[in-house]
């Protein structure tokens, strides 16, 4: 429904088990398989086009925290593992990939070492391509912890100057955003405007977003500039740029509000194009952030585990060693049920350590937590490393490196 597309469904069938039995026909209310619709990804919704329906909201799925590079062992097998990593990703929408088809090599992030350790073993055993991989990194999220002063962004032939804010953007937008409420890309200003001023913007900045990318926001606050709308796009262009690559350690964003507060336009539109408006406005936003205490959000996981109440402190070592929090625990007869959080950059070979622990007698499990802030203490050390692994320049960036 949501894609506009007609496909003829071939046969149907349900499962028992891991067969599935082809039916004719299945009444309303079955869990039914269908073979045939090219092209359907996890949370599409299909319809009798003769019985037209509106497409189920939006499915909301955790973003992955963990990434490896893979390739495949034999080069003849290229073309094959693209393929599988196509379908992997139409199959689980928690795995995201980034697919380089001249290098031959690929990305799989996924919620965790163990999600990807699975669809590892799928790839090979399943479909039978060989495959390398390196060593799993954790994907952080950079922010800032105040509003910056005003930063003026000059373009390269110095005839175009942007002047730009940033901030925390509203938890409560935030949240919206994430729920699906707010759409991503470019905003319809008119329909958002009461939602906006509900959850606490301020008139003109609910009157005025522009564009969402993520979990940021851009804000269009210029007035009396009669060339803005030609230039806007390219703006919203800068701006996309920083929010997937921020300037600490070329990480995404999550959570930044980007104010642009005023500009100065050459009259010839031939001297504010791409190369002018883009580095000028890209420039401005990683200054500012600089500017307003940036730091470094890292992904967390929530973890059950239940032991007898023998291991118990075997489990608890497991997760207050890994910087984890304690949040939880229940007793049940001889078993005892421990929620703790940790950061997933910490759960790296949890598996193995929790089952020596406890010889082997634990069931657990992971969930996502979201992001939190790293601590101080470790900030410019994963920075550095994670610049070091990005062939970065080691010193930090300075707002003076962005901007004059």
């Amino acid at each position: 429904v949501g894609v506009k597309q007609k496909v003829k469904a071939q046969q149907i069938g349900i499962y028992m088990g891991a067969e599935r039995t082809r039916i004719e026909k299945a009444p309303a209310g079955n869990i039914v398989a269908i073979v045939g619709l090219r092209g359907a990804r996890t949370g599409d919704t299909a319809c009798d086009p003769n019985i037209p329906i509106d497409p189920f909201e939006t499915i909301q799925f955790t973003e992955p925290v963990v990434t490896e590079a893979i390739e495949a062992k034999n080069t003849r097998d290229l073309p094959k593992l693209i393929e599988v990593l196509r379908d992997i990703e139409k199959a689980d929408p928690t795995i995201h990939v980034e697919i380089d088809e001249e290098t031959g090599e690929h990305k799989i992030s996924g919620m965790g070492e163990l999600h990807l350790e699975i669809w590892k073993y799928r790839i090979i055993k399943d479909r039978g391509v060989e495959i390398e991989s390196s060593q799993p990194i954790v994907v952080y999220r950079e922010t800032v912890s105040k509003e910056s002063p005003e930063v003026e962004g000059k373009s390269p032939n110095k005839h175009n100057k942007f002047y730009i804010t940033v901030q925390p953007l509203e938890e409560s937008v935030i949240k919206t955003i994430q729920e699906g409420k707010i759409k991503q890309g470019e905003q319809k200003k008119k329909e958002l405007q009461k939602e906006l001023l509900a959850l606490g913007l301020e008139k003109e900045e609910a009157k005025n977003i522009a564009y969402v990318h993520g979990s940021n926001a851009f804000f269009n606050m210029v007035k009396g500039e009669v060339h803005i709308g030609e230039v806007l796009e390219l703006c919203i262009q800068g701006f996309e740029d920083v929010v997937k690559k921020a300037p600490l350690a070329d990480e995404k964003c999550f959570g930044l509000k980007v104010r642009l507060e005023d500009v100065t336009l050459h009259e010839d539109a031939i001297h504010r194009g791409p190369a002018q408006v883009i580095p000028a406005v890209r420039n401005a936003i990683k200054a500012a952030m600089l500017m307003a205490e940036p730091f470094l959000l890292e992904p967390k996981q929530n973890v059950f585990i239940r032991v007898p109440e023998d291991y118990l402190g075997a489990a608890n070592s497991e997760i207050s060693g890994r910087r984890g929090q304690i949040l939880d625990m229940k007793q049940e007869g001889d078993t005892v049920e421990v929620t703790g959080k940790v950061p997933v950059a910490e759960m790296f070979g949890f598996a193995n350590d929790i089952r020596s622990a406890t010889q082997g007698r634990v069931l657990w499990s992971t969930e996502n937590a979201g992001f939190e802030k790293l601590p101080a203490e470790l900030l410019r050390k994963v920075i550095a490393e994670i610049r070091k692994r990005k062939g970065l320049k080691e010193q930090l960036p300075q707002p003076q490196d962005y901007i004059e």
